[in-house]
């Protein structure tokens, strides 16, 4: 990234803040933050950096060999009043089918979208699960109830109620996320180091609002049920298609057109067209037509993708993390006689040491940064080893293993 590129996104971020705040802006979100975090500017900044390389590096064809499908552990905190707020396991599942059909182009409003954007939607192959082990390995729906009067109406500390943010995705659900009658639905955190290590981190969800059914405000089909993934969407760094307004790209989104955002808009999908002098893609689930939800773009979906590999995601949906919260099996052992290495790699995420065991010796550990550069070369001459990990840079590294009969690869998360 220029110089001159990253001071433009620096005063982007800072300069968003003097604008009026509403609960689900950009501004507001980063000021959220910012009462636990005093430097999530700065981190907010290093993620748009990782964002652009990420990117950029997956549209260099031979470079990025990364996972294309996820799943991600869910686990949703409801609250309520005796029965009020109290949503039921049918609702709860509608929601959760809302979110997971808008995200793999499922959706109904898929194949009704304006004809000058059907050819730039684009969907990303991601399972929201609700998790099915909690935390000390034990049997659980994924959906926990708390009579709490003062969550009830998003006050207090709502964050004490939360799982380990590194191993579930957590979903907070009050009946009223601000106050009563409920103006908006809903509000997200960006993804950010600090938050997931101090468990504040997630999407707050008025429970009226979400899916279909008996406690739930809305229609069945009512596209306002699809506010989720418009939040889970800045969960995953999007912003707002109307973010700086007609200026320059502030959404970092190169096919989104810009546009105009006048607040909420309870119908339709053409408000605001043309505004700054090009068609508005009013569909998208980040504009703020909240009934007419249906797409995502390419570039979207790209940077999304990126904000799954940030380290403040990327544990979510591994395979270790999955079979340990009951979104997936536990790995078994194949019984392909051509595969005898067995390797176990710990702790993941590592901070200053990463130690491995290895069944076959010699063998030679070799570490690559994001862009495929090797960046350490280790020599394993005993079936246990520590690697310093200081001299490796905070972020996602690919370790390989070579011996004499096999090679064998994993990915690492650096914190320190």
């Amino acid at each position: 990234m220029k110089k001159s590129n990253i001071i433009v996104v620096l005063l982007f971020l800072i300069g968003h803040f003097v604008q009026a705040q509403v609960p689900c802006s950009y501004e507001a979100i980063i000021e959220r933050m910012k009462v636990h975090n005093p430097n999530v500017e700065s981190e907010l900044f290093e993620n748009e950096v990782f964002t652009k390389q990420f990117i950029e590096q997956l549209k260099t064809d031979g470079q990025f060999k990364g996972q294309a499908d996820f799943k991600v552990p869910v686990v949703l905190h409801i609250f309520h009043i005796g029965e009020d707020g109290k949503i039921d396991m049918e609702q709860v599942h509608s929601g959760l089918k809302v979110l997971n059909d808008d995200f793999n182009g499922r959706n109904e409003g898929w194949n009704t979208i304006d004809l000058a954007f059907d050819s730039i939607k684009s969907s990303i192959d991601i399972e929201f699960c609700l998790a099915t082990v909690d935390p000390d390995g034990n049997p659980t729906t994924g959906v926990n109830y708390y009579e709490d009067e003062d969550a009830f109406y998003n006050e207090g500390n709502v964050f004490r109620y939360a799982w380990d943010n590194f191993k579930y995705f957590n979903i907070y659900m009050p009946k009223y996320v601000f106050g009563e009658p409920s103006n908006f639905t809903a509000y997200a955190y960006l993804p950010n180091l600090n938050g997931t290590e101090n468990n504040r981190d997630g999407i707050f969800y008025s429970s009226i609002r979400w899916g279909y059914g008996e406690k739930s405000e809305l229609d069945e089909g009512q596209d306002w049920a699809s506010v989720v993934t418009h939040e889970v969407g800045h969960w995953l760094n999007l912003q707002h298609t109307f973010s700086g307004g007609c200026g320059v790209q502030n959404d970092f989104v190169d096919d989104t057109p810009p546009t105009l955002g006048s607040g909420i808009e309870l119908s339709g999908c053409n408000n605001n067209d043309f505004s700054c002098g090009v068609k508005t893609n009013g569909s998208n689930f980040m504009d703020y037509n909240h009934d007419c939800k249906k797409m995502f773009t390419q570039g979207q979906v790209d940077r999304m993708l990126a904000a799954l590999y940030h380290p403040a995601r990327i544990q979510l949906w591994s395979p270790e993390n999955l079979a340990e919260t009951g979104c997936a099996p536990p790995p078994t052992k194949t019984d392909d006689l051509s595969s005898n290495l067995d390797v176990k790699v710990f702790p993941n995420p590592s901070n200053q040491q990463l130690h491995f065991e290895i069944s076959e010796t010699p063998a030679r550990l070799t570490f690559f940064d994001m862009n495929g550069k090797a960046v350490l070369v280790e020599k394993l001459t005993t079936n246990r080893t520590t690697i310093n990990t200081s001299l490796l840079k905070r972020g996602i590294h690919f370790y390989q293993i070579n011996t004499d009969s096999e090679v064998l690869s994993g990915k690492i998360l650096i914190q320190h």
